[in-house]
């Protein structure tokens, strides 16, 4: 049986590999299996399933900035990828993220379903707008639970996909060590690497059906 460790390349590509090798590895697997299909949703009217998978995002790409482990972190991660997604950095912009992960996000994990809030179109000039419901002097009141969410799904494939090609971009480049050892420290916590192949236990007529 062939194990591939991404569209391209089969687990050789992590026998012995260098940084190079990493980054290949990296970018393949997230342009064939998140952002292609992605694309092919969208070009298809399949938005939700679209944005299922570019919600994956977030939380990943904070992984690999921090070089940090998530578990029981969802949110906190979430947060911080979304904010650098969109070089967002106000108090606002991070209320905003955290109403996004819980009525997007979670919804979409957890039960295959966008909150009731939430509603899309590729109307708006934005990939996200938040409503929230005003104070007595007419002022908005961020603090409470936002109101609404609409989101523009081919927006938010657009800044996702320019994220990640600009965090590529900084990976090859050489010039940010420490986003090199952050990406480093994460494929440690997440690949595997130097465990060799997966022992699969049947035989293969078993694994056929035949046994």
């Amino acid at each position: 049986m062939e194990h591939f460790v991404s569209p391209r390349y089969d687990h050789s590509k992590l026998e012995n590999p260098s940084f190079t090798d990493l980054i290949d590895v990296f970018e393949d697997s997230w342009r064939g299996y998140v952002f292609c299909p992605a694309k092919t949703l969208l070009d298809h009217s399949n938005d939700v399933a679209a944005m299922t998978l570019l919600t994956s995002y977030f939380e990943a790409i904070a992984i690999y900035l921090t070089g940090e482990d998530s578990e029981g972190k969802s949110r906190r991660f979430f947060v911080k990828g979304f904010l650098q997604c969109f070089d967002a950095n106000t108090e606002g912009d991070e209320l905003v993220s955290k109403e996004i992960y819980k009525h997007i996000r979670c919804g979409l994990a957890h039960t295959g379903m966008l909150s009731p809030r939430v509603n899309f179109s590729r109307e708006g000039a934005h990939a996200f707008y938040v409503t929230y419901p005003r104070n007595p002097d007419g002022s908005l009141d961020v603090k409470a639970p936002a109101a609404s969410i609409v989101v523009n799904p081919k927006r938010m494939y657009e800044g996702v996909l320019r994220h990640f090609e600009q965090y590529i971009m900084d990976l090859r480049g050489g010039s940010q060590p420490d986003l090199a050892d952050s990406f480093g420290k994460a494929v440690s916590l997440l690949w595997a690497l130097g465990e060799g192949e997966n022992v699969i236990g049947m035989t293969e007529d078993e694994f056929k059906g035949r046994a």
